[in-house]
C-alpha cells in the first residue's frame, strides 16, 4: 500500500510501499530467525508477537529479508510484521 514517505520533510512529496505480512506459519517453538517475502528498508521493521509490538532491542535485522528475535514463538503464536519495502 503506497503511503506518504515519513522520512521526507512535511510537504516533501513521494510515497513508499508499506507492507504487512503474517509470518505465523514460520513459528514452530524453536525458530528465532524469520524471513519476509519482500525486502525491507533498514530500520523500518515492526514485529508484532501475539498482537504486541516488540521493542527494537528484541529484534536484529540480519539482512533486508531476514530478522531474528530474542524470543521464541510457539506454533500457536501469531507473528506479524509491518515494514517499508526497500
Amino acid at each position: 500500500m503506497p503511503v506518504a514517505n515519513p522520512f521526507l520533510p512535511a510537504g516533501g512529496g513521494g510515497t513508499v510501499n508499506l507492507e504487512h505480512e503474517d509470518i505465523s506459519s514460520q513459528c514452530n517453538g524453536s525458530q528465532q530467525s524469520f524471513t519476509v517475502s519482500k525486502p525491507y528498508q533498514t530500520g523500518t521493521l515492526q514485529v508484532y508477537w501475539n498482537g504486541l509490538l516488540q521493542l527494537s532491542s528484541d529484534i536484529t535485522e540480519v539482512s533486508t529479508y531476514v530478522f531474528s528475535t530474542t524470543f521464541i514463538p510457539t506454533a500457536n503464536d501469531n507473528l506479524v510484521v509491518i515494514f517499508i519495502e526497500r
